[in-house]
């Protein structure tokens, strides 16, 4: 993350009375503008967000994040929230705080979200972009913990007891309820994969190979669903559901930065952007090389002695 990096300030946009949103909102001077839907209970302070942030803003693009209802600082309860209030919140983004196209990065659940969106809004939508896509996996996703579940916990969900909830163990640190009514209440909105998915437009998926929530063979099965032929995947071997090591970084930026100037290329009549020729990257790593070298050399300079410990360990 560039160390000089500093937010822009936190909106809230109120939906109704009772339910209010969380968003930070970076106005540029490009067109699209990123739009970032959050994954199954996550908020948008991940740094995975705060580099794409970043890419938007050196390249001079909108940028709109937000705290799906029920995390970060948006209103909600685990008791109350539901898949289509979830639904609601991206719609409500897109409508209210977005002029023109708009590019849809999306992470796991979200993917599954931007396709709804896409669906209802297909006049907004220039293309998509899923990390580790997870779609139409919450009901089934119920039963794969329920039939985890000790004898007595079943009997107790069985009888309606607290709504029938499970209580589960997030993957990432944490606990989390898992209820019954949400999950099944997300059926009417799983994608229709019999068939195919009516959506032309660019599709980027990054996937891990390493990712234990969601199956990476998936990927495939959905190249084949979409209508769309401009739909690419990139599978990173040491990745897992999160992508959130630099080489996943890495490479979200470096896909989203090449999806772009596709879309600038297409707009422009071409069937592809030209070939690049050159970067500015080897001066960037130059300076991020020279900015790490500073904070330890600043280190050292505070803590002498651990340092002087340090060094005397490497020459014994």
């Amino acid at each position: 993350m560039d160390p000089n990096y500093v937010p822009v300030p936190v909106q809230f946009h109120q939906i109704t009375a009772t339910r209010r949103m969380a968003f930070r909102h970076f106005v540029g001077t490009k067109s699209p503008t990123i739009l970032y839907i959050p994954g199954f209970f996550s908020n948008m302070e991940l740094n995975k967000v705060i580099i794409l942030e970043e890419y938007a803003r050196a390249t001079g693009h909108s940028f709109l994040r937000y705290d799906q209802e029920c995390t970060g600082q948006s209103t909600g309860d685990q008791k109350t929230i539901e898949f289509a209030h979830w639904l609601e919140d991206a719609l409500e983004m897109l409508d209210n705080y977005t002029q023109g196209p708009v590019v849809l990065v999306a992470s796991s659940l979200g993917c599954w979200i931007s396709t709804l969106v896409t669906q209802r809004r297909p006049q907004r939508i220039k293309a998509m972009m899923w990390l580790g896509p997870g779609f139409n996996c919450l009901w089934t996703g119920y039963w794969f913990y329920y039939n985890q579940l000790p004898p007595e916990v079943k009997a107790r969900a069985d009888s309606g007891e607290d709504g029938g909830n499970i209580k589960i163990k997030m993957a990432y640190g944490g606990w989390g309820i898992l209820r019954k009514d949400f999950c099944q209440n997300t059926l009417p909105f799983e994608i229709d994969f019999e068939n195919m998915v009516d959506i032309d437009m660019p599709i980027r998926v990054i996937h891990g190979i390493r990712d234990r929530d969601v199956p990476y063979e998936w990927c495939l099965m959905a190249m084949e669903k979409f209508v769309t032929k401009d739909f690419e995947v990139v599978y990173r071997k040491m990745g897992d559901h999160r992508l959130m090591t630099p080489q996943d970084l890495n490479a979200i930026t470096y896909e989203l930065d090449r999806l772009i100037n596709h879309l600038k290329a297409l707009d422009s009549g071409l069937q592809a952007a030209p070939i690049l020729k050159g970067t500015n990257q080897e001066e960037r790593i130059a300076q991020f090389v020279q900015h790490k070298e500073n904070t330890q050399q600043k280190a050292d300079n505070q803590h002498p002695t651990a340092s002087n410990s340090q060094n005397l360990k490497s020459k014994l």
